[in-house]
């Protein structure tokens, strides 16, 4: 008979298990082509996405909160119905509105499931007593097992190509079910929850406690929000760039598992990076490359914008790590779900807002014009919030090595986490 830690242990391969399925997306090399197969423009395609961010958007946060009232089991649980009956949706859809009901299942799904995930996996850890480095892995092996599922699955979309496309969907519906199995053997983790006696007083108490509890934390969250966008946009129109480029579609799928592959490294080794070179040059690293990336794009080929393209997908995995794991380091247990809801909360609220816009660009003025207004915005966050976060992230360990009596120049790394 296994005892509670041994059932809890459990719980750290299922919930990274669960996570490998979630993003299971073989249709994802070939999103766009398949949208436009269905009558979609770019326009229509960029607004669908953002119909799936204003889904997370509507329940992100009270999903999180959920997770934070009845437990993060049930809510997974709940999460991966939704995502199995969206995959499933996937098989009858046609048009705009046909494909908006399966973006409807998955967003519902993934806000349930976001959040709910690294707080569970926190829990645990915390249950089990692991030192720091343990927890402070946390976000990276996630991350890293999420973007590995997505090479994975962008191999296997292009062996599913040799038959056809519609088996790449059957085999997507399929797949989508496998969360619910994985999800339903997980093990509440003990540790403390929120009061459900006042709901509003106790997003007032959250909400507050993320934008004055320090500098640093406020703006870890709102570079979540808005920093995201700038490897997000690239996703979505890296693929229409190779059909401009004359890719062969059969090709999308290794192509786009090697940059997941890269974007999987790089998230499970980003604490590494972050030691060796400080966290204020790898802020300066992932804030400022995206940018460069969008000027290679738009100038070199074939073989020098797939290089450039590399860009995002690394940037992506060193960023979000540092900034989850940041942002995770520095909230209580009670409310960890809702804090990662709301961050994600921000990311979807800004994608709803530019998200149609961008599209509307292409439509109107073509993949260069696209290419360098993501340019001019990317560096304009990098100035605008990637700096100040530096400078807070300095601030703050000068006043730690000062409250501890010691020297800031003795530290070996200034450390977001």
């Amino acid at each position: 008979m296994m005892n509670d830690k041994d059932r809890l242990r459990q719980n750290l391969s299922r919930t990274l298990l669960l996570g490998f399925f979630q993003v299971f997306l073989v249709i994802m090399p070939i999103a766009v082509p398949f949208f436009q197969s269905k009558g979609l423009s770019m326009q229509d395609v960029f607004s669908l996405q953002a119909l799936f961010a204003l889904v997370v958007l509507v329940t992100e946060v009270p999903s999180g909160y959920l997770a934070d009232l009845i437990g993060r089991k049930q809510t997974l649980v709940i999460g991966a119905v939704f995502g199995g009956v969206g995959h499933s949706l996937l098989l009858g859809a046609d048009g705009f509105w046909g494909l908006a009901m399966f973006e409807i299942g998955l967003g519902i799904s993934h806000s349930l499931i976001s959040g709910a995930d690294i707080a569970l996996l926190y829990d645990t850890e915390l249950a089990l007593e692991r030192d720091e480095r343990h927890q402070r892995q946390i976000v990276g092996k996630l991350y890293s097992v999420r973007t590995a599922s997505e090479a994975v699955a962008a191999l296997t979309c292009s062996f599913l190509l040799l038959w056809s496309m519609e088996l790449a969907i059957y085999v997507q519906a399929l797949v989508g079910w496998l969360p619910l199995v994985i999800a339903v053997r997980l093990v509440e983790p003990p540790g403390e929850r929120l009061e459900g006696s006042s709901h509003t007083g106790n997003m007032v108490r959250i909400c507050r406690y993320l934008m004055t509890h320090s500098s640093v934390l406020r703006l870890v969250m709102l570079a979540l929000s808005i920093w995201s966008l700038t490897t997000f946009y690239a996703v979505w129109l890296l693929q229409k760039l190779w059909i401009e480029q004359g890719i062969g579609l059969v090709h999308f799928g290794y192509m786009w598992a090697a940059l997941t592959l890269i974007a999987s490294l790089a998230g499970r080794w980003a604490h590494l990076f972050e030691e060796r070179i400080g966290t204020g040059w790898m802020l300066v690293f992932v804030g400022l490359v995206p940018a460069l990336g969008y000027l290679g794009l738009d100038l070199f080929g074939v073989v020098g914008g797939y290089l450039a393209s590399i860009s995002f997908f690394a940037c992506r995995g060193f960023g979000l790590v540092i900034l989850r794991e940041a942002l995770n380091s520095r909230v209580p247990g009670e409310f960890r779900a809702t804090a990662n809801s709301l961050a994600s909360f921000g990311f979807r609220g800004a994608f709803v807002i530019t998200g149609p816009f961008v599209g509307y660009v292409f439509d109107l003025w073509g993949m260069s014009v696209t290419l360098m207004l993501s340019f001019a915005a990317t560096l304009g966050i990098f100035i605008g919030l990637i700096v100040p976060l530096i400078l807070a992230v300095r601030s703050e360990v000068i006043h730690q090595a000062r409250n501890l009596d010691d020297d800031p120049e003795k530290l070996s790394s200034e450390q977001l986490g």
